[in-house]
Formats: structure tokens, sequence, C-alpha cells
């Protein structure tokens, strides 16, 4: 066992854990950061093409410069230079026997007239309903007890508008909208500003901007900011001891770390991983053994040009087929990356992932060939990036744990109180753009405050 008694020792070098710990620094307080991965980052991961044209982002991805102001200001600090998500030109919608048609960005899909009206109605309702919990009203209906699914068949909504909000469900949050709270997605809406904004590529939206260098570069830039050997890599937590002279954090091979104080910065379906003492219990622990987190993999698509464009398209998609529910332009043309991000989540996502690798790709590119009609160009390639954040021991999942039915209701205050000598954050907990890389870094410095409180009677010689 280390002989150094830390201040802090924070758990997870993700954006959360990194804020919290530069934030801590920043006071005067001793901090140690321990990740199981062998990098930095969770799940910002941005990964070099072979050609050295630039990279691509297998996680988080996007951000903006207005109301995501916390990253947009570190954007600023570490010369992050962004890039606008492309909304120029058509997107196109595959309907469920396959066939497409093409339609303005910002305007819905070409159903019926009565299709639509109907897929605005609930649209305008979901948005509403966020933008109501976004300002705290007092006399919002609560919708906890049921899920989005039955929500949406509650409003009325037809066929067409479910399956609609199943996608929503999937890209979202990687559930299906049958397994997850209709409170929760509002709620979920509400912190990135509302529905209509949180889903928005343009202006204020949550998909404006993109990292030419990638989004992990803003995590480099904080471990960066951190004293010289404050980050341990490959040491992944198994055991926390909260005793009465602090805190015991022991990784899997065995070595002891001691602090006065522990911040967890892992998701809260990942606890039950590691092993309390004392043991979790109450709220905390009804609330983090029933949080879930969904089935989402990226599978990003690589060409030597931007051939889509030929076809007056921006590169978005929308599929009520398997297993791409939407796809992205995610190229970043001033370095010659040229790509497609398919997203594939839920169920199908599910089923998709048991297949061999090369079945897997067959899938997606037969389906982005018919997205186009059936063009030849989908099947060539330079680089297919897969990520599976399911497979991925350290994050079991993506973006970030969602709750069914009723757990809200019932444990609502254990997302974020802190256990004895224990804090938690994690995007997931953040009251602004949680899921997003703005609420991770949110919840780093909320967590960081609560353990500058909780020390301010320590004596200033023990904080150096």
């Amino acid at each position: 066992m280390s002989e150094k008694i830390h201040d802090v020792i924070v758990i997870g070098a993700g954006l959360s854990g990194l804020q919290a710990a530069y934030d801590l620094q920043t006071a005067g307080l001793s901090c140690l950061v321990l990740e199981a991965r062998d990098r930095v980052g969770g799940k910002t991961w941005s990964v070099p093409l072979a050609n050295g044209k630039g990279c691509v982002d297998i996680g988080a991805a996007w951000t903006n410069d207005t109301n995501q102001s916390r990253i947009y200001a570190l954007t600023q600090r570490f010369g992050i230079e962004l890039v606008l998500q492309n909304t120029e030109g058509n997107c196109i919608f595959q309907d469920v026997d396959g066939s497409t048609h093409l339609f303005p960005y910002g305007t819905s899909p070409k159903f019926t007239e009565r299709e639509v009206q109907d897929l605005e109605r609930i649209r305008d309702i979901i948005h509403d309903l966020s933008i109501a919990n976004g300002s705290k009203a007092s006399k919002v209906e609560n919708y906890d007890q049921m899920s989005l699914d039955q929500f949406v068949i509650s409003k009325g909504g037809c066929k067409k508008t479910l399956d609609m909000v199943r996608i929503w469900s999937r890209v979202m949050l990687g559930i299906e909208a049958k397994d997850l709270s209709a409170q929760f997605f509002i709620e979920y809406a509400a912190k990135g500003g509302g529905l209509k904004q949180m889903r928005s590529d343009q202006k204020h939206g949550g998909q404006y901007l993109r990292f030419r260098k990638g989004t992990q570069s803003i995590s480099h830039g904080l471990a960066g900011l951190l004293k010289p050997g404050s980050i341990i890599l490959s040491a992944p937590i198994v055991k926390v001891q909260d005793t009465a002279s602090g805190v015991i954090a022991t990784t899997r091979n065995g070595d002891k770390y001691r602090s006065k104080r522990v911040i967890l910065s892992v998701p809260t379906p990942l606890y039950k991983d590691i092993t309390f003492e004392p043991p979790l219990s109450g709220t905390k622990l009804t609330f983090s053994s029933g949080t879930q987190l969904g089935y989402y993999s990226k599978v990003i698509l690589c060409y030597s040009k931007p051939w889509w464009s030929d076809f007056d398209s921006c590169g978005l998609s929308i599929s009520y087929l398997e297993p791409c529910g939407v796809v992205r332009d995610s190229s970043v043309s001033v370095d010659d990356q040229y790509s497609l991000t398919c997203f594939i989540g839920g169920e199908p996502g599910r089923k998709w992932s048991k297949l061999p690798q090369h079945e897997r790709r067959a899938q997606v590119l037969q389906q982005v060939s018919r997205l186009y009609g059936n063009t030849e160009e989908a099947f060539f390639p330079i680089e297919i990036f897969e990520q599976e954040w399911t497979k991925e021991e350290w994050s079991k999942g993506a973006p970030c744990p969602v709750t069914s039915p009723g757990l809200l209701t019932k444990a609502r205050k254990g997302l974020v109180e802190p256990v004895g000598n224990l804090h938690f954050v994690g995007t997931e907990t953040s009251d602004v753009w949680s899921g997003y890389m703005e609420g991770a870094v949110r919840s780093g410095s909320r967590g960081a405050e609560e353990v500058i409180s909780s020390l301010n009677s320590v004596p200033l010689s023990a904080k150096l």
C-alpha cells in the first residue's frame, strides 16, 4: 500500500474525472487519478486514418459554441479547431419496404399529410414537455410510470410516428423505447435545451460542431494541465473501502491507494463491478443497480471522396430498416477525410452484434448502398472503423445510463448524493447536456465543489 494519503482519488480519467482532478488541484488539493484503460478520455476516443489524413471519433463527436459553453471554452483554451456539421443538401429517408426519398434538412420526411402532422404533433408534445421540465415548472405532469412507447401510444401517435420515436431512442440512447421511462427521455431532452435543440445539427444544436483533430484532444488537454504523475493508467479499481481513517482504493493487481475522499467517475451500472465496504445501500444502490446502458455502436466508412454529395445529399439518412438507424456525414474536408458515420443501437444492434465481422460490415455497406440508389461507390471504403461500446469492458454501452419506468420516482436522489467520503460524477449526473461532453465536464466540476466544501475544515498544511 502506498503510504501517501492523497486528499482525493479520482476513479476514471474520462472528461468528468479529468475536470474534477483539475479543479481539485487548482484549489490546492492533492489528487491522484486512477484509470482502468491504457489511455485517457473515456468515451472520447479519436483514431487516426491509416493514410494520415485526419482522424475519426469513434466515441463522442459533437458540440456547439453557445449553450455548451464549458466544452467550447476548453476548445479555445487548447487551440482546438472546430468544423461545422454539414447540413447543405437533402436528407434521405428509408422506409420499412426499402424505398427511399429525399427531403430538405430541417423538415419531416415526406409521409402522407396526416402522418407528417401526427409526427410533428408528437414531437412538439415531447419538446414542450422537455422545455417545461427544463424550466422546473411545478405543475408539469410526470410520465415516469410509462415507457416512451406507451407515452406515444397514449397520445394517439400513429405507427409511422411510433417507429420514428423508436429510432430516436435507439440513436440517442441505444435503448428500445419500450424499455425507457418516458419521463427520463423528456428530462434528458430538457437538459439539452429541449428535444428540437438536442436533435439539431444547426446553430445552438447538439450536433452543430465537430473537432478537426478529434474530441480526445479535450481529454489530452485537461490531462496536460494536471501535475506530472497525477494519472496512473491500466489501474482498474475493484474495491473501495471507506474507513474511519480514510478511503482505500484497490486495483485489480492488488495495488492500494489511500485518500481522504474519492470521486467515482464511472457509469452508474458499473458500480456493481466494484466491491464497496461498507456496501452501497438505500437509494444509491436502488438507482445504480436499476440503471442500464443501451447497445451502441458506430461504424465509420472512410472514402477517397464524398461521393454522396453527387446525390444532392448532406449525408444525413434516417432508416426504418436494420441495422443502421441513422447515418451522418463526419467528413473533415480540409484534411481530405471523407466519411459516413453509421449509428447502430438498441435491439437491431444487439442482433447485428452477434454476426461475424465480415457479415456485420456487409450489412452496413449494403444498407448505405441502398440509401443511395444501390450505388457501387458505397462498397469501396478506403478504411472502416467499428466500435461496439457495449463490448468495451470499461464502458459496457453508450452514451450514458438510462432508467426504465418507475426508477426516477423510486430513487432519483440516489443518482448524485454522496455516500460517506465517496462522491459520484459522470455525464448522466449533470443537469445540463447530460449524455454529452458538456454534461461530463460540468459534473466533474460539481463533484470537485462537493469535495472542496467537505474538506474546507482541513488545515491548509494538509492540503499542500
